[in-house]
């Protein structure tokens, strides 16, 4: 289940004519210690005209090896912090263009430390509103889910720890729709989460030769997480036969790690 599914069926202008609604903040980030108590306030807008009908979920949260964040059932998991959050109001109508005010109460668990996360899930549908296919006789429901990731820690527990379990290149041929990338994939060893930023230098007979900026968003990995950092090099034709040795440089809060790997552009 990932962030912002849209569980439907039809055209984008048919679910837009007919539901409209933002939630903020989208993503909460905060501090706290344990056994204290925080508080948040979410505010839902019905920007339609229509009514909506609006569930709402406390969840899991973690975040896929790409980045995308994925929501499931509350669990017992370490660092899953949902089963200690409660939510003023689980369900509400809400006419066309009127607000709602949704406070999320969090009881910091005494025996947390590291990160702590979860997610506010709005379940939202249209009432009494049903769409036909042409030349169906089944009728939907219009609905939709959007998610508020919290994303919490608990103050000056625990430091980031940091390690690139792979390390590859893409396989030939390359072409300008396909140049050559290399990917890594890091992992979040310590207790709370981080965010990575990173480069690459190409070396060809030990003098740099490119350097290359590693993408992957954020870059944010929450502990025991993973997540791809890709690395293009448009200008492989150049190299082409050529040994080359490439050293990615990772960098995050108090830490820094790297891994250099050797490959010949084919």
């Amino acid at each position: 289940m990932r962030i912002l599914f849209l569980i439907l069926f039809l055209p984008i202008s048919v679910l837009a004519g007919m539901m409209s609604y933002s939630v903020s903040p989208g993503i909460v980030k905060f501090e706290t210690i344990t056994g204290s108590v925080k508080s948040f306030d979410l505010n839902f807008l019905n920007q339609g005209d229509n009514l909506l009908n609006v569930d709402v979920k406390v969840m899991d949260l973690t975040l896929d090896r790409e980045g995308v964040p994925v929501v499931s059932k509350i669990s017992n998991q370490k660092g899953q912090w949902g089963r200690f959050v409660k939510i003023s109001k689980k369900t509400f109508k809400l006419k066309g263009k009127e607000s709602k005010k949704i406070n999320v109460s969090l009881q910091t668990p005494r025996s947390a430390t590291g990160g702590g996360y979860f997610a506010v899930v709005f379940n939202t549908s249209v009432p009494n509103v049903k769409y036909k296919r042409k030349n169906a006789h089944n009728a939907m429901s219009i609905g939709s889910q959007m998610p508020v990731l919290f994303i919490g820690k608990i103050s000056r527990s625990s430091y980031p720890k940091v390690q690139i379990s792979q390390a590859a290149i893409n396989k030939a041929p390359y072409t300008k729709e396909k140049p050559l990338k290399l990917r890594f994939l890091v992992k979040n060893q310590g207790a709370t989460h981080i965010n990575v930023a990173g480069d690459v230098l190409l070396r060809h007979n030990g003098k740099v030769v490119e350097r290359l900026m590693l993408e992957s968003g954020s870059g944010l990995i929450f502990p025991s997480g993973e997540r791809y950092f890709i690395a293009t090099l448009d200008k492989f034709k150049q190299y082409t036969n050529k040994k080359l040795q490439a050293e990615a440089r990772f960098s995050y809060l108090r830490g820094r790690a790297n891994k250099k790997i050797t490959f010949t552009v084919k």
